[in-house]
């Protein structure tokens, strides 16, 4: 599974043109965006890798495309403390965190870090399989 972001200018309809391409190619996505400045990303996965990609690049949206890993903790205090403190005993740095299904129970999200066979490793059955 893939990961996408995309940087945007800090401005009304930004976030807009991005679904919409996608929209427009039939491509469901799951999305989070941060601004800071005059900048912000967008990231999102895709139920159809292979269409975002064409849409974007037929767009002229220019995008970062990273190996993603799904990944499953507790919804409770500490779940995630000990997930990333996993990460950071084994040396990872995580570089996207999107959440993707929450419940009372179970929280799932998407991560992307430097070394995904290290992360899978040190995770264990935290990690999602697809």
């Amino acid at each position: 599974m893939s990961a996408f972001t995309v940087e945007l200018t800090n401005k009304p309809g930004q976030p807009a043109r991005v679904c919409q391409v996608l929209a427009n190619a039939n491509v469901n996505l799951i999305l989070s965006g941060t601004a800071h400045g005059d900048s912000g990303t967008a990231a999102f996965i895709a139920d159809d890798e292979a269409a975002a990609r064409e849409a974007l690049r037929a767009e002229g949206i220019e995008f970062t495309e990273r190996t993603a890993l799904t990944i499953r903790m507790d919804n409770t205090p500490g779940s995630g403390a000990a997930t990333f403190r996993k990460l950071a005993d084994a040396g990872l740095n995580v570089d996207l965190f999107l959440p993707i299904r929450i419940s009372d129970e179970q929280f799932f999200a998407v991560i992307c870090v430097d070394d995904v066979d290290r992360a899978r490793a040190a995770l264990g059955d935290v990690v999602v399989e697809r």
